[in-house]
């Protein structure tokens, strides 16, 4: 089986679903990853690599910039270069001649016909609201949204939401890498905790996830005035990237609670258990939008993973479906109660921990997704 996977994040600077999922590909698949040059990332090559770790994996950058990059003259040449990354498709097509395109980048669905035209099946693999990504190209990015969903062969989507949109398809919904989260109790704090303020605290609340404009700082904010309230010392970590556009409301948040916050930035997935080992309660505070609606959160299944109770507001049927077992708040005071509650609730997490966790594996996500692919090739 030839596979290739089209992406819009890069394979080396991040972990997502899209990695999760392919890494557990069968070995003897050969797979070519293409993203999108990005400046930000500090991984372009337009070279072919091979992954080290998984060799069935080899990915390289494909000069297929986003409308709305932060470099100017990159915006300017955004067609021109588009026209060439279409070209460059076009060849693979030809060359690599995979038995089967997955594409999860809505800028690329230009050159689906090129692939249909050999008679290679298409899967649109929708793991976000896509078009929401780009509020000032929104017409363009709703037109190629609906063209890669109508050429597709087959549309998988993450969430419930997610399909409804795409008015098709089937759902393979997001999980979790049990291996790596099972179990991972003790240990010394990590470097960063123990040098920071939350070194002394007796409990610990975690959210682990992109720092953006999706995340409800006035619940944050109840949430660490409450923490301050009780005995013993408790604290938050805040462990992923910052964005700047929500960079004023965390600086305001740091000054407000500088000795029970601490936002870590980017962790290397592997080292999350080391963060979440310590952690009791786990935090999803989403404000609840159409953007959000679509997110089958993988911290979810992370957090029951690592036997913690959950908090989360109710943002998307994935998390109202697990309402009897994670704690769902939508106010500031709700949401903070929640996390108290939480702190001081083990048998919820045990039970967590066999509801969310255990039936949604990555291997299991993956199997699902492989039977996928062999079908539409034999078929």
């Amino acid at each position: 089986m030839r596979v290739l996977y089209v992406s819009e994040v890069q394979w080396l600077s991040q972990v997502s679903r899209k990695h999760l999922v392919v890494r557990r590909f069968p070995t003897d698949w050969d797979v070519v990853f293409l993203s999108p040059a990005n400046a930000a990332a500090g991984e372009n090559s337009f070279r072919m690599r091979r992954d080290e770790r998984y060799e069935h994996v080899r990915f390289a950058s494909l000069l297929l910039p986003k409308p709305d990059s932060g470099i100017p003259l990159v915006r300017a040449l955004t067609r021109p270069l588009s026209a060439r990354a279409r070209h460059v498709l076009a060849g693979f097509a030809r060359t690599f001649r995979p038995s089967v395109l997955v594409c999860s980048y809505i800028w690329a669905a230009p050159a689906i016909p090129a692939f249909r035209g050999l008679g290679v099946p298409v899967v649109y693999d929708l793991n976000d609201l896509h078009t929401e990504f780009y509020p000032g190209y929104r017409d363009r990015a709703e037109e190629l949204f609906s063209a890669l969903v109508a050429s597709a062969d087959e549309v998988v989507s993450s969430s419930l939401y997610l399909r409804e949109t795409a008015g098709r398809g089937i759902v393979i919904g997001n999980g979790v890498d049990l291996d790596t989260f099972s179990g991972k109790t003790g240990g010394p704090l990590p470097a960063a905790v123990s040098g920071s303020p939350l070194a002394d605290c007796e409990s610990l609340v975690a959210y682990v996830g992109s720092v953006d404009e999706r995340v409800d700082f006035d619940l944050l904010d109840a949430t660490l005035s409450r923490l301050r309230e009780l005995p013993g010392g408790c604290g938050l970590m805040i462990i992923g990237r910052i964005f700047d556009s929500v960079r004023r409301d965390v600086e305001g948040l740091c000054r407000a609670h500088a000795d029970r916050v601490l936002f870590t930035g980017r962790v290397p997935y592997d080292e999350l258990p080391l963060y979440l080992a310590h952690s009791r309660v786990g935090i999803a505070p989403f404000v609840l939008s159409r953007r959000t609606r679509a997110i089958n959160p993988n911290k979810l299944y992370m957090y029951a993973a690592m036997n913690m109770n959950v908090v989360s507001t109710p943002f998307s049927d994935e998390t109202e479906h697990y309402g009897d077992v994670i704690r769902l708040a939508r106010s500031p005071s709700e949401f903070a109660s929640a996390v108290e509650e939480g702190l001081g609730d083990d048998d919820r997490r045990r039970v967590v921990r066999e509801r969310v966790a255990l039936p949604n594996s990555w291997d299991e996500k993956a199997k699902e997704f492989t039977g996928l692919l062999t079908r539409l090739t034999q078929g």
